[in-house]
């Protein structure tokens, strides 16, 4: 089975080099798009040197537009979907690569769990703050493999947006047996870039972060070990309070994304 990688990316360099470095062991190839960046995006990513980066800069194009040409240009059999924030441990990118494997034609998406980090990589969102509804389940999930299937496509915006087969569903609302579940985590940074004020749970001391955090890196890709700031501390520890009363109240029994 070969597997390609998508990565749409605009403003990405604090993460970008991790995130492609920390799966592209395990991938075919790894598409990456870049629709606008103004940072350093680039210019980091013409520094992974692999034969399976395959980078073009699409500005103008619109996000589904994006995602559809990718689809239209992939050969692979699955599509595996990474944001150019989105680090992945060596085991997790196994696992997705094994079940690929082993389930063949017999499954069309992967979900797999994920870590919101805030404030900085040492903390990440509570378990209540995940509202992703798919196969049964509420919380930090995501769909990160997709097989590609003739006459898949992309429709919604930014956010709420979804691979559709060609009979028009959704991949998400698949029977659950098409549906490949996988306690396969990874590392989500979206929100540091955001800036989302909110004091999260911390890991444990012995948790293992991924390694490609611990692999040598150009100078020009930041360190991801930074701490939060003191005025970011302190920002967070007021709105956390609030964000959770929102979330067991209002936000309870709305949905959100899939």
């Amino acid at each position: 089975m070969k597997i390609s990688a998508h990565v749409l990316v605009k403003n990405e360099e604090r993460f970008v080099w991790f995130a492609v470095m920390s799966v592209i062991n395990y991938v075919d190839e790894v598409f990456v798009w870049d629709n606008g960046s103004s940072d350093k995006t680039s210019k980091i990513v013409s520094l992974i040197k692999s034969p399976k980066v395959k980078f073009r800069k699409v500005p103008e194009m619109s996000l589904q537009k994006a995602r559809e040409e990718m689809i239209h240009e992939t050969k692979a059999d699955w599509i595996f979907i990474l944001d150019g924030d989105e680090i992945w441990h060596d085991s997790s990118i196994f696992e997705i690569r094994n079940g690929i494997e082993k389930s063949g034609d017999n499954k069309d998406c992967i979900v797999v769990p994920n870590y919101m980090l805030v404030g900085d990589i040492y903390h990440f969102q509570e378990r209540e703050a995940g509202r992703y509804n798919v196969a049964g389940r509420r919380g930090h999930y995501n769909i990160r493999a997709v097989r590609n299937t003739k006459g898949l496509h992309v429709e919604g915006v930014y956010g709420n947006e979804a691979f559709v087969t060609k009979e028009g569903i959704k991949v998400q609302d698949l029977p659950e047996n098409r549906i490949l579940m996988l306690n396969s985590p990874y590392l989500h940074a979206s929100f540091l870039k955001r800036k989302k004020f909110e004091i999260g749970d911390g890991f444990p001391s012995d948790f293992y972060y991924p390694e490609v955090f611990f692999r040598s890196r150009p100078e020009i890709v930041p360190s991801p070990w930074g701490s939060m700031s003191g005025n970011f501390k302190f920002l967070s520890f007021v709105e956390t309070p609030f964000r959770k009363i929102y979330r067991r109240t209002f936000l309870s029994f709305k949905k959100h994304g899939y």
